[in-house]
């Protein structure tokens, strides 16, 4: 407790055993492992904590916590209204768990953790001191700029969420503003609501008056002050909402059966009648010795030396798991003049193979699942025709998938259907199936069809629903053995998992599809870095702000397809991208260029094939895209000007096909003839700006504060055992005043009206600058020196000249 007598904000305890009992309080509460194992169980869930796990417990939520003997970890309980005082919220929650969560941010937190533990210890205990405050407060901080989760992160709510979503804003306000004279008036207009119905709402759904339950919360705060602080009577009356002394009083005792007072000195009596507790000298020497062993790992850790120097002798086959496909949108999307010409100018520049797209049983189509028989296929004919023009293959998704615009988490603009489509009636399924695969086979013929690729979406929001995994397993079973009818090697796959999908509903989807008698031919995968998850019955979509979080995302799922006997099958991440707003400019910035190469190299041998998501911004486009650039995901402008996302893929398909080594931040392959290819990067993090702001919102005009710096990278490469001779080096970049198209409108005030011939020099300015230069070789080494700006990309040809 504070010299003030008044309750701590953040009160620190060291535990080495625990009692197993469930209980619940209004504080917030971070547990952070130090040694042996700790279990937590909240209703039927219960997470496995080993030693440096860190694990948040939000207010209210039921808990218990069961350790190992030989257990050491800190407890941080943090007062709710302290953090929603400065958040300004009523509704605070945090998404705080390392065992599902791999981010740097976690290392980040674990540091300040250690640095607070040490001054406890060095401090013996005493907490009443401005040093343990503060660093408290950098914990708060930390877990509020990266663990927050928002009322923006809020997923949409169908109308049958409406209820919860009540009770989650009744508790809320009343936890933050339990000590203030708060009345069910108030309440109602925060709620927008008449007095009366929130009167009959607090009768039917709590079983008491406003009144009462505000009285039982003030009083639950008033025994926690009673038990564990010093705090005068008449403080803790007042800090707690009563009226007057007099009223707690009559209040308390009539829940109690005694007076504050009475109650306080019995509990202190039986507290001294057990003994004080003295202080633990095993436990002071285990926390004493954990800090010492950290110190000596610390002093004894050799730092990681990324070895910049290659042998060019030292090479190997490159995988081309990137680049492959591309998705366009959906097949009605592909009958469209403008769609399809910017399908032409991306394959031009991007030279990918297979086009994806899907809802091919659609209206605009003319196709359709009513089992009638009767079906015309002229549509689907012309999508194909072009794509075979252009010297493609079709990746076709076969799967009913909702047409939508997402603004942010809680804004999407849905066209002509909602998130949910249902699975089809398994007979229409067969009949419309083997009409269309008669067709093809007549059209193209088999040897056509045997480059093709089909897979079937499992819709998301079909996870959890009794019956639905069985129900996907034989429409997809209907769909590959009606394509093998007619096609011996078309590849068919799916389900269009998404990573961030609940980890047991996947794990037991994959253990009952290997039970079945047909596995796919390729697992489809979705990825876009958000956390998704559930806090008090509502569904929350929050932006991952681990900087590597697609790799740890796909080890993990690794991990679940080796456990359920599927680690053999090739794996396509078909759908993927840092974020699902097609209103974020971040989308538009360099930042997505190094994002993008980032993330392929972090992903090198872990997947198969991977299918950006998407290609072009006319995809988007809605009333409020008139201006060149709104923050679309798709590689190139709606006017055809391909965006720093688009210029790394073209710098990505310009390496050569033999690996010599990677980094963090670069590729270097080689064509065997004396000729080398470097892609790099020099991606920084997004910073808590970002994540505090919605991805609607972002201003174009200081998109530079949304990064945590724009620090240079000076990278030095070594390539070795190189014949002698003169070298030609040719750099190819794009930066902040090199070729970015967000920078050129930049320059223009960011005019709305351009003309033909402004769109024209826009395309010629968004080019990599280029520099040319020679350099000799005469001891068997070339050495590289190579100056990074924030955030750019550059491809670096070095050729040896004759």
């Amino acid at each position: 407790m504070d010299t003030n007598g008044r309750r701590e904000r953040v009160k620190l305890h060291i535990y080495n055993k625990t009692d197993g009992i469930e209980h619940f309080h209004q504080d917030i509460e971070l547990l952070y492992v130090l040694e042996g194992t700790l279990e937590v169980t909240s209703g039927e869930e219960t997470v496995h904590l080993e030693a440096e796990d860190i694990f948040v417990l939000n207010a209210n939520k039921h808990h218990m916590l069961n350790g190992s003997e030989n257990v050491l970890f800190l407890q941080l309980s943090i007062l709710y209204q302290t953090v929603s005082d400065v958040l300004q919220s009523g509704d605070v929650i945090f998404w705080c768990n390392s065992t599902n969560d791999k981010s740097e941010r976690y290392e980040e937190l674990r540091k300040i953790l250690k640095v607070l533990l040490k001054h406890y210890v060095e401090m013996k205990g005493d907490t009443a001191n401005f040093g343990h405050i503060a660093l408290c407060y950098r914990v708060l901080d930390n877990l509020s700029m990266y663990f927050l989760v928002r009322t923006s992160d809020k997923e949409m709510l169908d109308e049958q969420d409406k209820f919860d979503e009540r009770i989650r804003q009744i508790n809320n306000y009343i936890r933050a503003n339990y000590s203030q004279p708060i009345s069910l008036k108030e309440l109602a207009d925060q709620l927008y609501l008449s007095n009366g119905y929130l009167s009959r709402f607090f009768k039917r759904n709590y079983g008491m008056s406003f009144a009462e339950y505000l009285t039982n919360v003030r009083l639950f705060h008033a025994v926690d002050d009673l038990l564990y602080t010093s705090t005068p009577i008449t403080r803790i009356a007042y800090d707690n909402g009563f009226a007057s002394v007099a009223v707690f009083n009559k209040i308390f005792k009539n829940a109690y059966g005694e007076t504050p007072s009475a109650f306080r000195k019995k509990a202190k009596s039986q507290k001294d009648a057990a003994g004080q507790e003295e202080k633990d000298e095993v436990l002071e020497k285990r926390l004493e010795q954990y800090l010492i062993s950290e110190n000596e790992e610390e002093e004894t850790q050799t730092v990681d030396v990324c070895s910049n120097r290659y042998s060019v002798c030292e090479e190997k086959e490159l995988p081309r798991y990137w680049g492959r496909m591309l998705n366009v949108g959906s097949a009605a999307d592909l009958l469209r003049s403008e769609i399809r010409e910017h399908v032409m100018l991306l394959k031009e520049a991007l030279k990918f193979e297979y086009v994806r797209f899907w809802n091919l049983f659609s209206k605009e189509m003319l196709i359709s699942l009513d089992g009638s028989g009767e079906y015309n296929f002229s549509r689907l004919d012309s999508v194909l025709d072009f794509v075979l023009a252009q010297g493609l293959k079709p990746h076709i998704e076969i799967g009913q998938k909702p047409k939508v615009i997402v603004f942010a988490v809680q804004k999407s603009e849905y066209e002509g259907t909602t998130k949910d489509v249902p699975f089809p009636d398994e007979e229409k399924w067969q009949d419309v199936l083997t009409a269309m695969m008669q067709h093809l086979a007549r059209r193209y013929g088999r040897a056509e069809l045997d480059t093709w690729r089909m897979e079937l979406w499992f819709n998301e929001c079909e996870w959890g629903r009794p019956g639905t995994s069985d129900t996907y397993f034989r429409l997809f079973e209907i769909l590959y053995r009606t394509v093998r009818q007619y096609s011996d090697s078309l590849e068919v796959g799916g389900c269009g998992i998404r990573l961030d999908c609940k980890l047991d509903s996947r794990r037991e989807f994959y253990r009952r599809w290997k039970a079945r008698e047909i596995q796919p031919d390729f697992l489809s995968i979705i990825y876009f870095a958000y956390d998704r998850g559930e806090e008090q019955q509502d569904m929350y979509a929050k932006r991952s702000t681990d900087d590597a979080c697609m790799k740890h995302w796909l080890e993990r799922e690794i991990d679940l397809l080796n456990e359920a006997g599927l680690g053999n099958i090739k794996r396509y991440l078909t759908e993927w991208n840092l974020t699902f707003s097609e209103r974020n400019y971040i989308n538009d910035t360099c930042f997505k260029g190094a994002y993008i190469i980032k993330n392929i190299l972090d992903l090198y041998g872990m997947v198969d094939d991977m299918g950006y998501f998407i290609g072009s911004d006319r995809i988007s486009e809605s009333y409020d895209s008139q201006e060149l650039l709104y923050g679309g995901t798709g590689l190139m402008t709606r006017d055809g000007i391909l965006k720093p996302a688009g210029f790394a893929f073209e710098f990505l398909q310009r390496l050569y096909p033999y690996y010599i080594g990677k980094g963090a931040n670069y590729l270097i392959t080689t064509d065997r003839h004396d000729s080398y290819g470097i892609i790099c990067h020099n991606q920084r993090k997004l910073g808590y700006i970002y994540y505090l702001t919605k991805e609607d919102e972002l201003e174009k005009e200081s998109l530079w504060k949304y990064f945590e710096d724009r620090d240079t990278l000076d990278l030095q490469l070594e390539l070795n055992d190189l014949p002698n001779g003169t070298y030609q080096i040719k750099t190819y970049c794009i930066n902040i005043k090199n070729g970015n198209v967000m920078n050129i409108w930049k320059e223009m005030a960011y005019e709305k009206e351009l003309s033909r011939n402004d769109i024209k020099y826009f395309r010629r300015m968004c080019e990599p600058k280029l520099t040319i230069r020679k350099q000799d070789v005469e001891d068997a080494a070339l050495k590289l020196n190579i100056p990074m700006q924030y955030n750019e990309i550059a491809f670096i040809r070095v050729r040896k000249l004759a």
